[in-house]
């Protein structure tokens, strides 16, 4: 009797865990898992080059990370996030850094030095108006948030925050994305 009470109790606890994980995920913008990803038009930071989401459509799994230099979570992460990105690039992933920044010197000063830093391979774009942010994807949550968005240009994965063990959710998203026929080339 013991034995399966404590099971309960467990049970009921996962459940309740993995409820509140979800409404939190939930909550942070407005665009959910399942709906198609808005395009936008945001400018790289290093090439100065104009990107827009739909030209990945129907070629790439693309990650959208909403970041800040202010951001201590987001900066830790950027060394696993890059080695991510060298080992799928060449499988049809691109990661695109969506900066929340006015774009004044200073702050353009932080971007750049993180990016030596961290070695960063993967495009930083401006969201100097927040537009893309607030106003197209509904950002209402803490940052770090990650949205995967698979070949047919549907958000299929967010995440708010680091991972709790340490353990990036992000390959294994990739992995089963990556092999759906949208993204056979």
């Amino acid at each position: 009797m013991k034995n399966g009470w404590m099971g309960l109790a467990g049970v009921a606890g996962l459940l309740l865990v993995a409820s509140t994980g979800v409404w939190a995920q939930g909550g942070a913008m407005k665009i959910q898992e399942g709906e198609e990803a808005p395009d936008f038009r945001l400018v790289d930071f290093q090439t100065g080059k104009t990107v827009t989401l739909k030209e990945f459509r129907g070629k790439k799994v693309v990650m959208l990370e909403f970041w800040a230099t202010w951001c201590d979570i987001c900066k830790q992460e950027m060394p696993r996030m890059q080695k991510e990105y060298d080992k799928y690039k060449d499988k049809g992933y691109q990661l695109l850094g969506i900066t929340l920044s006015r774009g004044d010197p200073k702050d353009r000063d932080r971007i750049k030095a993180l990016r030596d830093k961290h070695k960063l391979g993967y495009p930083i774009l401006l969201d100097t108006e927040f537009e893309v942010a607030t106003k197209l994807y509904g950002l209402s949550g803490p940052i770090p948030l990650k949205a995967i968005i698979d070949c047919s240009g549907k958000v299929r994965y967010t995440h708010v925050g680091d991972y709790a063990d340490g353990v990036s959710e992000v390959p294994f998203v990739l992995d089963e994305l990556l092999a759906e026929p949208a993204c056979k080339r």
